[in-house]
């Protein structure tokens, strides 16, 4: 996991609250991430071997986890209860959903278009001191990834959010996936070989951010994980 640069807002909406300002930064000097996530994913099926959702898991680097969580013990025992958790988790959400939440899923090349996210939860992992974000992304229309091309990808497109695939097992299919089906991982570059003339190569923030991008592809012609 890696740390921050800088000290950060308290709380996910903050940070997406600056996003809205990213227009107004002074160029190439802001085009580096601030938080870091790792990222987990499980791609959903149902009984007719579609793809109907992704369960994404996010993991945040330890600087910022202990900035999110100051204040929300409540009850003062020294644990956060998932209750305790449920309105940053909450307030996550709705204020991620502007942005697609940060996950683009494409079919046939178009943008996929989403449900409702009503499942979605945070937890604090007390030993490690790790903030995490579940959440299932319904897609409107099932795809059958026999006959569609499937892809997905997680990133910022202002690039103050380090979004990375976890090192092990980073996607997984469930139950109902076709017996042969492969994922497809297609890694970014590291975050941290970023640097100012980088930056002025690539002229914006939205470039940078897919370029650093990791992007998941379905291959329903094999039953393997390429990661």
């Amino acid at each position: 996991m890696r740390r921050l640069a800088a000290p950060l807002r308290r709380v996910f909406t903050a940070v997406l609250a600056a996003l809205l300002a990213w227009p107004l930064m002074a160029g190439p000097v802001a085009a580096h991430p601030h938080v870091w996530i790792d990222s987990y994913v499980r791609v959903i099926f149902d009984g007719n071997d579609h793809v109907v959702a992704l369960e994404i898991d996010w993991r945040f680097d330890e600087f910022y986890s202990l900035f999110a969580i100051e204040g929300l013990d409540k009850n003062a025992d020294g644990k956060l209860e998932e209750a305790e958790l449920r309105p940053l988790a909450e307030l996550n959400i709705t204020s991620l959903e502007s942005y697609r939440y940060f996950t683009y899923v494409t079919v046939d090349g178009a943008d996929a278009a989403y449900g409702e996210v009503r499942e979605y939860s945070s937890s604090f992992a007390e030993g490690e001191g790790i903030l995490s974000l579940r959440f299932v992304l319904p897609l409107t229309v099932p795809v059958d990834p026999r006959k569609a091309e499937f892809s997905f990808t997680s990133y910022d497109p202002s690039f103050y959010i380090s979004i990375e695939p976890r090192r092990q097992d980073a996607i997984e299919l469930s139950d109902g996936a076709p017996e042969v089906c492969a994922v497809l991982m297609t890694r970014g570059a590291e975050t941290e070989t970023l640097n100012f003339s980088d930056a002025e190569l690539f002229g914006n923030a939205q470039s940078i951010a897919a370029r650093f991008a990791s992007r998941a592809a379905l291959d329903c012609s094999s039953r393997t994980v390429t990661q």
